[in-house]
């Protein structure tokens, strides 16, 4: 329990407030432990006053030079929301025999795509590092942000073996681009409508004058 809510030995006791939708920590801003307090605490988080803390580990040194880049929490939005790179993103526990077994499957999957420029393959301890958005199901979770659709994030459901995931990672690039041309197309229908609409008006505004 100590471990999931990342709290050491010698920092208890001390407060943690958790919301389990998208796994976002509040930490009580005081060290007093009285009901009182506690209660303030409760009550700012229930009127969205609580400022969640966001924790990171350090950004390792070298971090993006090996086919498999090593994410942290200050890095993984900057990383994965990129709007240019499809970025495959292994969510991990150390401590998880299940994750562990992934790892070579992973830098299998890197080393595979390291020619393409596209593409980036991360993974990130979610044990260490707070994970600022709506986690689906429990780790390990191999999750898939599109270019174009980066804010998107995609969970793989798949058979864990190289060429199922190249082929759904492949699978929902295409379907980006094609969500993307079409978005493109009915934002440019909505202007020309837009526009129809002001000259439509204006001509009946000279009609009436």
């Amino acid at each position: 329990m100590m471990e999931y809510f990342r709290v050491r030995d010698f920092e208890a006791p001390l407060i943690r407030l958790v919301n389990l939708t998208d796994h976002v920590t509040y930490h009580l801003p005081s060290d007093t432990l009285d009901v009182e307090t506690i209660k303030k605490f409760c009550q700012s988080y229930l009127e969205g006053k609580a400022k969640p803390k966001m924790q990171s580990e350090p950004i390792p040194e070298g971090w993006d030079k090996k086919p498999v880049k090593e994410l942290v929490g200050m890095t993984l939005e900057k990383v994965a929301f990129n709007p240019d790179k499809t970025v495959f993103v292994l969510f991990y526990l150390p401590y998880s025999q299940e994750s562990r077994a992934l790892f070579p499957l992973w830098e299998e999957l890197a080393k595979a795509l390291q020619e393409r420029e596209d593409v980036v393959v991360a993974r990130i301890d979610a044990s260490a590092n707070d994970i600022n958005m709506s986690m689906q199901g429990t780790y390990p979770s191999l999750c898939l942000f599109p270019a174009l659709h980066a804010e998107r994030m995609v969970v793989y459901k798949g058979k864990r073996k190289l060429k199922d995931l190249i082929k759904f990672l492949d699978k929902e690039m295409e379907k980006a681009k094609k969500d993307r041309v079409k978005e493109d197309e009915d934002r440019r229908k909505y202007i020309e409508a837009i526009k129809a609409e002001e000259a439509k008006k204006g001509n009946k505004t000279k009609d009436e004058l």
